[in-house]
């Protein structure tokens, strides 16, 4: 409607300005979109099973050595790190290094290597946020994937992007859907609900189910109020697990947070998990003589 009162206006009055730019309007339009029901989110977490497949499929040699070797860093730095897609690609094939990420922004130490986000969602003043991400004792360490894929990186000027093509362009959007769409499908599974967003609601969701308190998980993702439930998505396996595990302790990771970045570290258990096997048949044997 408004669309068309505007060219109504515009065919007597060419100069007129546009309505869209009023604030008043613009204040209208937000709450009209603010009232419509949300689309419902069909999008599935990836969590550290699925994660685990993913960079499997790539070691296999899906694409080249160098391509497999970034997305593979790319994969576990955006799970470990809780990070949006647009935090570590580029909009477009013009890369912006005032707000992407750029080769300079990653700092690699012996136990850990961080990142400096210039631009995020929820960083509305511009401050930028340092992301750090622990070396694991894991054939999946995002460390040692990192360490590997900056081998290989061609050497750059400091404001290039990070994560870069070997045409030295940067890692568009747009290109990393479509391959890590083709990951997705060489592990059977469907693109559809598997995005680059699948690693941050994975993160969530793995977090949540190994134990960790909603306000390290809110930390973690850098998430708002409770908008962090959203994306905590527990599958039904998951949710049977969590039952059994209601009368023993759970390992589990524990995210310490320090000053204006957050860091992974894995705290020992204090006692010794049994099994489930062990559970149950003791359970089962209690049942007997009863």
């Amino acid at each position: 409607m408004l669309a068309g009162i505007q060219f109504y206006v515009r065919c007597y009055d060419p100069g007129f300005s546009s309505l869209f730019s009023h604030p008043s309007i613009r204040l209208l339009l937000k709450g009209i979109a603010k009232s419509l029901p949300k689309p419902s989110d069909t999008l599935l977490p990836i969590t550290i099973d699925i994660l685990h497949k993913l960079v499997l499929a790539l070691r296999g040699g899906l694409f080249s050595h160098y391509y497999n070797s970034l997305l593979e860093a790319a994969f576990l730095m955006a799970f470990y790190g809780f990070l949006r897609p647009g935090e570590f690609t580029s909009d477009s094939l013009y890369f912006d290094s005032s707000r992407g990420l750029c080769f300079s922004d990653v700092q690699v130490s012996p136990n850990f290597f961080s990142i400096f986000l210039r631009h995020s969602k929820t960083d509305t003043v511009g401050k930028g946020v340092t992301i750090s991400i622990s070396k694991l004792d894991s054939p999946f360490c995002p460390h040692a994937s990192m360490l590997r894929y900056l081998a290989m990186r061609p050497r750059t000027l400091p404001c290039f992007p990070l994560f870069l093509l070997s045409n030295y362009l940067p890692m568009s959007k747009e290109w990393f859907r479509e391959h890590l769409g083709l990951v997705v499908e060489k592990c059977a599974l469907s693109r559809s609900v598997y995005t680059g967003h699948s690693f941050r609601i994975g993160a969530a969701t793995t977090a949540a189910d190994r134990g960790l308190p909603d306000s390290s998980i809110k930390r973690l993702g850098r998430w708002t109020l409770s908008a962090f439930e959203a994306c905590v998505r527990p599958d039904s396996k998951s949710i049977l697990k969590a039952q059994l595990s209601l009368s023993w302790q759970l390992r589990y990771l524990y995210f310490a947070t320090t000053g204006g970045g957050v860091s992974l570290c894995r705290l020992k258990r204090s006692h010794a998990m049994r099994s489930e096997k062990d559970l149950l048949s003791r359970f089962m044997s209690r049942c007997k003589l009863r």
